[in-house]
């Protein structure tokens, strides 16, 4: 069984995340601070998204935003075709199960558990059955089958963010959140992991949006957002984006 699902909406259909408007501001002592400003996005099915900025510029409160781990305090957000403004956290947990997955700067592997079993983790937390064989088949994926019973100790920088890229895919995600994905891996490392995201997109048919300070990656997106205290400051296709265009 193929661990990614087929999606069928093609690039420039309805979108998979919509924002308008999108606010996050929070106080700090007597300052407000304008994390996400007014923002107005879309993703489409089948399309890898990089969002490029300085420190400080909002990428990482955009992506908790529209993967429903933070709660906008102002504008519209829909994810999957559902309004999720003002859902309670019970409800967004529902939103996100099944439909988002998620990979980050750190790995966080279990160092007890083997490569498989770390991969198999978020199925035992949603209470779904653990299938060895697509187990197997994500790893093949990641190119890490020959280190299922491997312990993490045991694997380098770049295999523990596949191994991470892995479990995120387990559960089968429409979209994927990466945060910064590259940011502990070496130049090499880096650019495999940024290629194997754009093969899962465009051979899968998966839906990345990602956050990078590396812009030579950033730009080999499809499409590329720059951010700026907290605003979109100039959207444009990537080097893929415009190769296709």
């Amino acid at each position: 069984m193929t661990p990614i699902p087929e999606i069928t909406t093609a690039p420039g259909g309805e979108p998979v995340i919509r924002a308008r408007g999108l606010m996050r501001h929070y106080r700090r002592g007597s300052e407000t601070v304008r994390a996400v400003d007014g923002i107005d996005l879309e993703v489409h099915a089948g399309e890898m998204v990089s969002i490029l900025g300085p420190s400080g510029s909002g990428k990482t409160t955009l992506v908790n935003l529209v993967s429903c781990l933070d709660a906008p305090t102002g504008g519209q957000l829909w994810v999957g075709g559902r309004n999720v403004t003002g859902l309670r956290e019970d409800e967004l947990v529902g939103v996100r199960r099944g439909f988002l997955g998620f990979v980050f700067q750190k790995f966080h592997l279990l160092p007890t558990l083997t490569v498989a079993e770390n991969v198999e983790l978020p199925l035992v937390f949603l209470r779904r059955p653990v299938n060895r064989d697509e187990t197997m088949a994500v790893l093949r994926q990641v190119g890490l089958e020959d280190r299922a019973v491997h312990r993490p100790r045991e694997l380098s920088g770049g295999q523990m963010q596949r191994v991470a890229v892995a479990r995120a895919l387990v559960t089968r995600p429409k979209v994927l959140i990466a945060d910064e994905p590259t940011g502990n891996l070496d130049k090499a490392n880096g650019e495999a992991i940024f290629d194997l995201l754009y093969q899962l997109v465009h051979g899968q048919g998966l839906t990345v949006v990602l956050t990078t300070h590396n812009l030579a990656l950033g730009y080999g997106a499809d499409r590329v957002l720059t951010l700026e205290d907290g605003r979109v400051v100039r959207e444009e296709p990537g080097r893929r984006g415009r190769a296709a265009a």
